[in-house]
């Protein structure tokens, strides 16, 4: 759960085109290590299993034949508990933890020196930020106080015209805005030129908690959170559940209208390019000629409206509610996407919602709260400082020459590909030379050294960097299209943990934290690091060829490069993967939802494919590396790893709210699934017709 990311994500979630691996060795077993060394930290967190593929976490008393996750992971699975704090715990996770201490540590260190660093360097702005957030005194003295003119501002709106200014401030202030967000971004049919999105905003849940009849106990907790944050702000009991009735009841309207999450993936739903004009009849009960002009954009030409149904809902509330109503609404977007930089008080009912959604409070203690806010606002200055300690050129190089050699692999296979014809064939080609791919960290840095942070302003800090983020975007409309680098909160800042497909630029980009273990070990054999590292890379890649990479061409515009028979051939395979995971029961009656994770089972099929074969063409280049180790072959450790990679459990609430909504299947589900379609795995195991892990040919897909 990442409670205090950055409300910019609320942006960016409207543009997104990205596709990402979140949920998301040692050679030997374990050997006494150094109680203080870094190793012997990540097996305390690891329950004192290595982090990393080892025999170790293996059940070899189960046949891999029949039940490969037990086999592959079942000593760790044993082992593993979900912690106090957590919702889930898998080698991802346990990696997280890793970096989060990493992270704590830098920022402890920029805290106790940014006096005698120079203002608006990295460390200075690091330290102030962080040493702000952790001076909980300080806050809880000041309450609702940092954000009194904010609220004076809303208490005196009137008419059209003041909306629309204020929503422009909201969303200066916030990152994220409220009804409505403007930003600028590469148009989707021609990604050569910049042009200007409207989008609806989030929802404080999810889409089905609105609309589900037994999700009623998570609405009235929900409520209760809203009541309890107006009360915090001064409002009384009475008024402050009033008002959150009438949230609740605005925003299930505006659910009823979202886009589901199968008819985002395709853009020709999401982003729906129309004139200026049309625009303004969509919303106008806002004057978005003043909107526009209090953001420094130009009124006329053409706008991209994003979730234009929720925007023409959102256009009949404001239409419908009174003037008091509308203030209150705002008032209370203002307080949800601030109270993180406000006092702790605000804790107590996140806590209380918390138990409710996932049935425990993880809560995260304040030194991790505050280093989890830092990233959205400061991603750039603190990436900084941690590429500057801990990555190594080394494993950079390493990671770079494993991304040649996957992508090489990806280019022989569809040169061998027997069912595209030569024009689909050539397009696909063509786009796979044109994907970049970068490693660690940006070759040029966002420079926030104008930002004036402070030790003792949390919530004026965090309001003066979303401003500045904000208008660093939209300063971009009219300039030749120039993309940041590792930029992306939560997905591709150096220090994430993830790798991310980006189908608007036709990119990956692999951070900088995500080069060490369980991904990637510069000390374990190539069979494991082909077989995550390179699986990642494989699985990046076919990101760009899935359900809704295939929508774009090589360029990173949305277009149609597929013959009719090509296209058809393709939805036919890929409806084997969303039937095999339709088929997968997860909880009792609780099912996977094969539609909305084709995408990520195909890449996760492709990564699997290419990564193996990386792997046997680095033996046969280096024969001395195709030996056995611990009594496993090559190909046996491959698939071992890549199933010990996902291994993971999950808190149930959290289960059920998220396999509804969410593309990433749990990884118990990754642990096997996608090397069912390879003949090599079946090969190294023994897996024969009849044997519960044998997946009939038919049923195999075969597009990459």
């Amino acid at each position: 759960m990442r409670r205090l990311a950055s409300t910019r994500l609320i942006l960016g979630t409207l543009l997104a085109a990205s596709a990402t691996l979140l949920l998301p060795g040692c050679s030997s077993p374990a050997k006494p290590m150094d109680a203080a060394s870094p190793a012997a930290a990540d097996a305390a967190r690891n329950f004192g299993f290595p982090l990393g593929f080892s025999p170790s976490k293996m059940d070899t008393t189960a046949d891999p034949r029949q039940d490969f996750r037990r086999y592959a992971g079942g000593r760790w699975l044993d082992a593993a508990t979900i912690p106090a704090d957590q919702l889930e715990i898998s080698g991802y996770l346990v990696m997280q933890e890793t970096v989060q201490a990493q992270l704590r540590d830098l920022l402890q260190q920029a805290a106790r020196t940014s006096g005698a660093a120079p203002t608006g360097s990295p460390t200075q702005q690091v330290g102030d930020f962080y040493a702000s957030g952790m001076d909980v005194d300080r806050l809880a003295s000041l309450g609702v106080q940092p954000l009194a003119s904010e609220f004076d501002r809303i208490a005196k709106l009137q008419g059209p015209t003041a909306l629309a200014q204020e929503l422009a401030r909201l969303q200066l202030i916030t990152g994220g805005g409220a009804i409505m967000a403007v930003l600028t971004s590469p148009h989707p049919q021609d990604r050569t030129r910049m042009a200007i999105y409207i989008g609806d905003t989030g929802l404080g849940l999810g889409v089905d908690n609105y609309l589900k009849p037994d999700a009623r106990r998570i609405r009235d907790g929900y409520i209760a959170k809203m009541t309890d944050y107006l009360v915090l702000a001064g409002s009384t009991p009475e008024a402050a559940s009033a008002t959150a009735q009438k949230v609740l009841a605005l925003e299930t309207r505006v659910a009823k209208r979202k886009l589901t999450p199968v008819e985002k993936r395709d853009p020709a739903k999401r982003f729906v390019p129309m004139p200026y004009a049309d625009a303004k009849r969509l919303l106008s009960t806002i004057d978005l000629d003043a909107n526009f002009r209090a953001l420094g954009l130009p009124t006329g030409g053409e706008v991209v409206v994003v979730e234009v149904e929720a925007l023409r809902e959102r256009n009949a509330i404001l239409a419908e509610s009174s003037p008091e109503d509308t203030r209150a609404y705002l008032k209370l977007e203002l307080l949800r996407q601030m109270a993180p930089y406000l006092t702790p008080a605000f804790d107590r009912p996140d806590a209380a919602f918390s138990v409710v959604l996932y049935g425990k409070d993880v809560t995260p203690p304040r030194d991790k709260q505050v280093a989890l806010a830092t990233p959205g606002l400061l991603g750039h200055p603190l990436s900084q400082l941690y590429v500057a300690k801990y990555l190594t050129p080394e494993s950079r190089r390493d990671v770079e020459a494993m991304v040649a050699r996957v992508k090489a692999q990806f280019r022989a296979r569809i040169e061998r590909n027997g069912w595209l014809s030569p024009p689909t064939r050539a397009q696909a080609l063509a786009k796979l030379d044109r994907t970049e791919i970068r490693v660690g960290y940006p070759s040029q840095w966002i420079e926030y050294g104008k930002v004036a942070i402070r030790r003792d302003d949390y919530a004026g800090n965090a309001m003066r960097l979303n401003e500045f983020l904000v208008r660093r975007e939209l300063a971009k409309l009219g300039k030749p299209v120039e993309l940041d680098q590792f930029a992306a909160p939560n997905t591709t800042l150096p220090i994430v943990i993830n790798a991310g497909y980006d189908s608007s630029w036709n990119g990956i980009e692999i951070p900088a934290a995500f080069l060490q273990p369980p991904f990637y070990d510069p000390k374990a054999d190539p069979a494991v690091n082909f077989c995550t590292m390179g699986a990642v890379i494989g699985h990046e890649l076919t990101h760009g060829f899935d359900s809704q990479g295939r929508l774009y061409d090589a360029s990173g515009n949305v277009r149609d490069w597929w013959t009719d028979a090509d296209a058809q051939r393709f939805v036919d395979e890929t409806a084997k993967l969303a039937r095999q995971a339709d088929a997968f029961e997860i909880l009792p009656g609780l099912h996977l939802n094969g539609a909305i994770e084709v995408t990520e089972n195909l890449a996760d099929v492709g990564g699997v494919a290419l990564g193996y074969a990386a792997l046997q063409e680095h033996l046969r280049e280096h024969p001395a590396a195709n030996r056995t180790i611990d009594g496993f072959t090559p190909s046996q450790r491959c698939f071992l790893a890549w199933g010990q990679l996902w291994a993971d459990k999950m808190n149930e609430g959290a289960m059920r709210q998220l396999l509804p909504v969410d593309g990433h299947p749990p990884g118990v589900y990754r642990m096997a699934a996608p090397a069912q379609h390879e003949r090599a795995f079946y090969e190294a195991f023994g897996i024969r017709a009849g044997d519960r892990m044998w997946l009939d040919p038919n049923h195999r897909v075969t597009i990459w």
